[in-house]
């Protein structure tokens, strides 16, 4: 039998985080200090600190992505806040450039500006979940993964929304917006965040919460990246799905009824059901340079509630294999879609993205994107694990909250987000893939539904040569209030690395450069 991990393993990654927080205070190249004799009596016994002199250092420093990423020359694995702010201070006192990695999974390009830094690695000692039985929250450290985070969760019959990969950062994925599955019940993942500790670039911690730092709490919940290391945070739950068992439903198309799926779906969205979740994929069918559909449909309910939105697609000709299962909440992560969201977890790849929101889809605009995807292919055999993906997730919470609860801007642009995902080795090819990304979004931006052609992007997914408002909102006012509190808590810029919203490659919807004076 056909496998979707097979078809699509390392393509559905429907959540990609950023780093926890990425911060170049100069960009000097790296200062050459003794670092164990330095650094290291500063650090408490529980800490680690491996230098590329450690004949075993590339297995500290691994990424998801090779493509315009940081570098190190050091990695600190703290075992204590204290640690945190001794390697921050140490950093910031020597102009070393310093970069606080939760699950590794950033792939913006604006990271690449970070070059021989100090990695204070949070999985190792920051990775680890606990339930609060007292008013049913989980805290996590500042490198927990989301699937850390759901298990904590559903082992006290309690849910929340995550990201679909399990090995992306659950802080880092939140702190940038926390799309996810469970969004249209529960919001994104940073409505659900309840507390966090923060430490800033001078080396003060604070807590910051809806009580305390309130400022700070608004710009940490959409930018949080801008303004310091996030060592852990407190989620809120809600009760788990009745029955606690989601369907998970995929099929593979090949590709004749493209039309048909993508006028089923702009009949379907708006009244999207809450608890559904579809990943539609374009992938290369396995063993050749042809394209296929790949279906990935999740409903949070029972296999004959879910079916009332998956039998129309079910019965669709063309289709090279339909299966249906029942898992549960922390299993689905590593499960659907046949393993292969797990599966693409593995690093050393070079993989890039471009992105883009939309409200509805031609479906004659889309039967021109599939064939462009199979040129693509056939271009560049190399890229075979490139795919161009649309996730549809139901938005009703997230609506519901007011648009200036936190710096995050686009609750009414989530709907449809798009995804153009490339995965390849051969780094000489990074011309033809420009070409090809950039066609594909200014195509997204003129055929997206919305009134205005406007781009629109999920700041998780975004490449970093958009305009800052596309990230963060076109409402003037919120760039400028991103910008007071970088005054205010980041007056050095130094947690620049990850859409800076003070010095961004980009431009501005007028075309202009985005560059600010900070004295």
């Amino acid at each position: 039998m056909l496998s979707l991990q097979t078809v699509a393993s390392g393509l559905l990654v429907a959540s990609l985080c950023v780093p926890v927080a990425a911060a170049p205070p100069f960009f000097n190249p790296f200062v050459r200090h003794n670092l164990a004799a330095t650094l290291g009596p500063q650090l408490s016994s529980g800490a680690a600190l491996y230098t590329k002199s450690d004949s075993d250092f590339a297995k500290h420093d691994e990424r998801w992505t090779q493509w315009n990423a940081p570098t190190f020359s050091a990695v600190v694995e703290p075992a204590s806040e204290k640690d945190i702010v001794a390697t921050i201070q140490y950093a910031t006192s020597n102009s070393i450039p310093f970069f606080a990695q939760g699950g590794g999974h950033g792939y913006s390009g604006t990271l690449g500006i970070i070059q021989n830094a100090i990695m204070i690695k949070l999985q190792t000692n920051f990775g680890s979940a606990l339930y609060n039985a007292h008013d049913k929250s989980v805290s996590v450290g500042g490198g927990a993964k989301y699937s850390v985070l759901a298990e904590a969760a559903y082992a006290a019959g309690r849910e929340l929304t995550v990201g679909s990969c399990p090995c992306v950062g659950a802080v880092g994925g939140a702190l940038s917006g926390g799309h996810g599955r469970l969004q249209g019940k529960h919001g994104l993942g940073l409505d659900a965040l309840k507390s966090m500790r923060v430490v800033l670039a001078n080396g003060t911690a604070l807590d910051v919460s809806a009580e305390k730092n309130v400022d700070l709490w608004w710009g940490m919940r959409g930018a949080g990246q801008n303004y310091g290391v996030v060592v852990s945070a407190t989620f809120n739950t809600f009760p788990e799905t009745p029955g606690a068992m989601h369907y998970d439903g995929e099929l593979i198309l090949d590709g004749t009824q493209l039309e048909e799926v993508f006028e089923i779906l702009n009949e379907m969205v708006p009244t999207w059901p809450a608890g559904l979740a579809f990943d539609v994929l374009f992938a290369a069918f396995p063993g050749s340079l042809n394209p296929v559909i790949v279906l990935s449909m999740i409903y949070a309910g029972p296999k004959r509630e879910a079916a009332k939105y998956t039998h129309r697609f079910a019965a669709l000709k063309g289709s090279l294999m339909f299966s249906e299962n029942m898992y549960t909440w922390a299993d689905l992560p590593f499960k659907a879609a046949g393993g292969s969201i797990a599966a693409s977890c593995g690093t050393t790849k070079l993989r890039s993205t471009y992105s883009n929101n939309v409200r509805t889809f031609d479906p004659k605009i889309q039967r021109d994107a599939w064939n462009k995807y199979g040129e693509f292919l056939q271009a560049y055999p190399n890229a075979n694990g490139t795919g161009v993906l649309w996730e549809i997730f139901g938005t009703q919470r997230v609506t519901e909250i007011p648009a200036n609860a936190s710096s995050y801007a686009f609750r009414d642009r989530v709907t449809m987000i798009g995804l153009l995902q490339f995965d390849y080795t051969d780094p000489s090819i990074l011309p033809g893939i420009e070409a090809y990304g950039k066609a594909w979004r200014q195509q997204s931006i003129e055929n997206s539904g919305w009134d205005d052609d406007k781009l629109y992007v999920y700041p998780n997914y975004a490449r970093g040569d958009e305009p800052l408002d596309s990230l963060f909102g076109y409402e003037h006012w919120r760039i400028e209030k991103l910008r007071m509190l970088k005054k205010e808590y980041d007056p050095t810029d130094a947690f620049r690395g990850y859409h800076d919203v003070w010095s961004h490659p980009g431009k501005d919807h007028h075309g202009h450069n985005e560059r600010g004076d900070l004295k």
